[in-house]
């Protein structure tokens, strides 16, 4: 066969202003262009949104904006920062000698300022200054009894040199004699429950909303953290368990040992507790003499450092005395 002869079929070219006659007079003909054209439309539709989809993806990437300095200031904080918000200004925060903890002089979102939460709610009574503040590392107590009780000291200012002397209020101040002071002068180092804007800075507006927002429940859950882990942070209280309430107290019981089951807890919660506070209330006193008088009874000699400011009471246990004898 010659595949250059004249083929016996003929080519029929159809054109495109004769689809609608085609259509009339051919059904099946119809049936197979309306799917030739969906799918001519289904492949025209994807080709064109795929190359679409990148740039939205690239739009949202260039408005989202994050800044690596503020996370790292959360993350990487020094040692003398605020255990409450962050802040670490040397101004701005002072330490509390007990724990070696420091706060800063900002309230937040609390009434009072964070150092001095800290001290009401732990008990605590002395700080002390940063190295780097205008101050120095100065640790504040009375100039005459070397009383460390923040509560009770304040300040006079003297009338011939510009210098300010601390004293406390009892009972220093009242028996101060001295020409350069005036006691009536003296005013008390903490006001509207912070300390005094000269001795420790209180942070600007805009410092304390960039800091960690603490509230007053926080404080007082990581303040009850704190006797028992010193170390423990925030995140510490999200763990199960932290917050564990025994079961509460009800009218009637099923039965014995449904009752003990409520009950021994609350007795182990409440001698735990007044363990505690039996080992807060002793101070350890040092060196004790001890002497036979002249009307044959001994007599044990040593120093409360504490005594002197009001916050240790004098407690005698007769068996520690004879345990010490």
């Amino acid at each position: 066969m010659d595949p250059y002869a004249p083929s016996q079929f003929s080519l029929n070219f159809v054109d495109n202003d004769d689809d609608m006659g085609m259509t009339q007079t051919n059904p099946l003909s119809n049936l197979i262009t309306q799917q030739d054209n969906a799918y001519a439309n289904d492949l025209f539709l994807t080709n064109y949104s795929q190359p679409s989809a990148p740039a939205a993806l690239d739009m949202e990437k260039e408005l989202y904006f994050h800044d690596d300095d503020d996370v790292g200031e959360q993350i990487n904080l020094p040692g003398h920062a605020c255990r409450y918000c962050g802040i670490f200004d040397p101004s701005m925060v002072a330490k509390c000698l007990q724990c070696q903890k420091w706060f800063c002089n900002g309230r937040g979102l609390t009434t009072g300022s964070h150092i001095i939460n800290h001290l009401v709610r732990s008990g605590h009574k002395e700080i002390a200054l940063h190295e780097e503040s205008p101050l120095g590392e100065t640790v504040l107590e009375c100039y005459h009894c070397a009383s460390r009780n923040v509560f009770l000291l304040g300040y006079i200012p003297s009338r011939a040199d510009s210098v300010i002397v601390i004293l406390c209020r009892m009972p220093c101040v009242m028996q101060a004699k001295n020409e350069n002071w005036n006691i009536e002068d003296w005013q008390s180092l903490i006001q509207e429950r912070s300390l005094l804007p000269w001795l420790v800075k209180i942070p600007e507006e805009q410092d304390q909303l960039r800091a960690k927002q603490t509230t007053s429940a926080q404080i007082v859950r990581i303040e009850e953290l704190w006797k028992e882990q010193p170390d423990a942070t925030f995140e510490d209280l999200d763990r199960p368990g932290i917050d564990m309430e025994p079961d509460r107290v009800q009218l009637r019981y099923e039965d014995a040992f449904h009752y003990k089951r409520v009950f021994m807890p609350l007795v182990h919660l409440e001698a735990d507790y007044d363990k505690k506070c039996k080992e807060s209330m002793s101070v350890p006193i040092g060196q004790v003499r001890w002497n036979i008088g002249l009307n044959k009874k001994v007599t044990a000699t040593f120093h409360l450092p504490e005594f002197r400011d009001g916050s240790t009471k004098l407690m005698i246990v007769k068996s520690a005395l004879k345990d010490g004898l």
